[in-house]
């Protein structure tokens, strides 16, 4: 009797964390404005134009992101009355739908344990780069356009996570919500939306495999999202878009060589993980660390040993030392024209040291990964999601805005880190270690102070 009644209070107290974190998000939404770029186009365009007009005008002259800019016409329409507390909505599915994937990989279903990987994945949250979530979640244009289409992704591969994990929860019902949100993940950014279908094929082959069976709803929500996301390809507006951003933001675009092209994208990426992304690797390669240390074998001791030192350089730049992060893209300014790029002779040796050291720590991350996982399917998922937050920047070898996008374009980068560090995170709590939470909470909260300058330039 007494199990029961404190199962209730674990799964009251989740439920009050979901509240919580609305509300919170919500406080902070009520302090956002509008811009006088981004966002005052786009409120005068919702109050100037239909609809089924504007997308039509955005579809042939500039992109095909049709699900973000119907998001973003609306959100605009409706007004900041509207988008606040939307805003915050969605903002609080995103780690609720993360806490969902973490349980259904982990196996999880004891309140107890699910409460706690429910406040270690909120509490992780504050771990991310300021500026991407800035940009990415509080930005109104931003959070229509990355925040709201990276949210359906996750909850888009809902039944994919279900048929490879968790079997016995698949049911129809889940692709009322799956299909949509897939839909909109795909038409409306294509980081994301790569990334879902990239998941859900692997999934569906996995099952394939394994039962010899075609699963008919899966297939029908693969199909639906890669034409969302040939569509947004072949927007007529699209080559016109790029060529106008090749000489608005990077000149160089169309002329440098393919090998200087490969190394500034490489270059870029590695630079967004030793700085954006460092608190995200900090967490990781300490929850890794912890797990490997519980192996009690020597190849594992030394997997530790160079987690911890990763983990410990991670935060230099928090002290003021960028050796190991300062890699010499030479870009200062993102909303300024990049007239020259940086080119490998162009580094000095503390630059190629820090490309050197973090290149060499996602190479060993994934070899870590493959380690720390028990079976073949989770050594598969571990290390997939890493090549997958690398893809999703990857991406970016193909726009000429790599530079003058800014720190949004890390955010599904970040989540899928986030969402790496709540697995990990999970196996400790599992193994009854709670104290990570108190360690998970002081990162956040060593970021939140460092940041406070940015925080207040947003509010």
């Amino acid at each position: 009797m007494q199990s029961i009644e404190r199962d209730r209070y674990y799964i009251i107290g989740e439920r009050i964390l979901f509240v919580g974190f609305f509300l919170a998000a919500w406080l902070l939404c009520g302090f956002i404005s509008y811009t006088d770029g981004d966002d005052a186009y786009f409120s005068s365009m919702a109050h100037s134009m239909p609809l089924w007009e504007y997308l039509k005008m955005r579809y042939i002259g500039w992109e095909g992101r049709m699900t973000s800019e119907t998001m973003t016409y609306l959100a605009f329409y409706f007004g900041k009355g509207f988008w606040q507390p939307a805003n915050a909505f969605i903002f609080t599915m995103l780690p609720a739908g993360l806490i969902h994937l973490v349980k259904k990989l982990a196996g999880e279903k004891e309140p107890r344990q699910s409460f706690f990987t429910a406040l270690l994945i909120y509490v992780l949250v504050l771990c991310l780069g300021i500026e991407v979530i800035g940009y990415g979640a509080f930005w109104i244009t931003g959070s229509t356009f990355y925040l709201w289409s990276i949210a359906a992704g996750i909850w888009g591969i809902m039944p994919f996570a279900d048929l490879v994990y968790r079997r016995e929860d698949m049911r129809l019902l889940s692709f009322l919500y799956g299909i949509p949100c897939g839909f909109i993940a795909a038409m409306g950014q294509e980081q994301i939306g790569a990334v879902v279908i990239a998941f859900a094929i692997l999934a569906v082959g996995y099952e394939i495999y394994h039962s010899r069976r075609v699963p008919v709803w899966h297939l029908i929500e693969i199909v639906i999202m890669a034409a969302a996301l040939i569509v947004l390809f072949i927007s007529p507006g699209t080559e016109a878009r790029t060529q106008t951003e090749i000489l608005r933001f990077m000149p160089q675009y169309e002329t440098m060589s393919m090998g200087n092209h490969i190394f500034i994208t490489v270059q870029w990426m590695l630079s967004s993980f030793a700085n954006e992304g460092k608190l995200l690797f900090f967490m990781i390669w300490i929850f890794a660390m912890l797990l490997m240390l519980q192996k009690k074998n020597r190849s594992s001791r030394v997997f530790a040993l160079i987690a911890g030192i990763e983990a410990v350089v991670a935060l230099f730049p928090f002290l003021g030392v960028s050796f190991c992060s300062e890699m010499g893209m030479g870009v200062t300014d993102f909303n300024q024209c990049v007239t020259q790029v940086a080119e490998p002779s162009s580094l000095t040796g503390q630059h190629w040291l820090a490309l050197l050291w973090w290149g060499t720590a996602m190479v060993f991350t994934l070899a870590l990964l493959w380690a720390l996982g028990e079976k073949r399917l989770e050594k598969l998922q571990l290390t997939l999601l890493l090549l997958a937050a690398c893809a999703s920047e990857g991406i970016m070898f193909f726009s000429p805005t790599m530079y003058a996008s800014g720190a949004r374009v890390y955010f599904v980068a970040q989540i899928l880190l986030w969402f790496l560090a709540g697995l990990l995170g999970a196996k400790l709590l599992r193994q009854g270690k709670i104290q990570i939470l108190i360690l998970a909470g002081a990162a956040g909260i060593l970021n939140a102070v460092c940041s406070i300058g940015t925080v207040a330039s947003y509010l």
